[in-house]
């Protein structure tokens, strides 16, 4: 994974996961990042490259989760 890509990614997650009195603070992060990502990639629109970061978003938040601590019944 890109290092721009990895950024974007864990400023969404920020996003979406800080206390309400951070949000405005890491909406705008993530909105730098995002416009900057948009500036590398002429003729791309807001919405597609949200839609492409949809699914890396969600294997991003999948491999942030902790393992349980117990383990599984055998």
């Amino acid at each position: 994974m890109s290092p721009d890509l990895e950024r974007l990614l864990q400023a969404l997650y920020e996003k979406r996961t800080c206390p309400p009195e951070e949000k405005a603070h890491r909406h705008a992060t993530f909105e730098r990042l995002l416009q900057d990502s948009l500036a590398r990639l002429p003729g791309t629109s807001r919405d597609e490259l949200l839609d492409a970061l949809h699914d890396r978003y969600e294997e991003f938040r999948r491999a942030r989760r902790k393992p349980p601590t117990i383990p599984p019944r055998a």
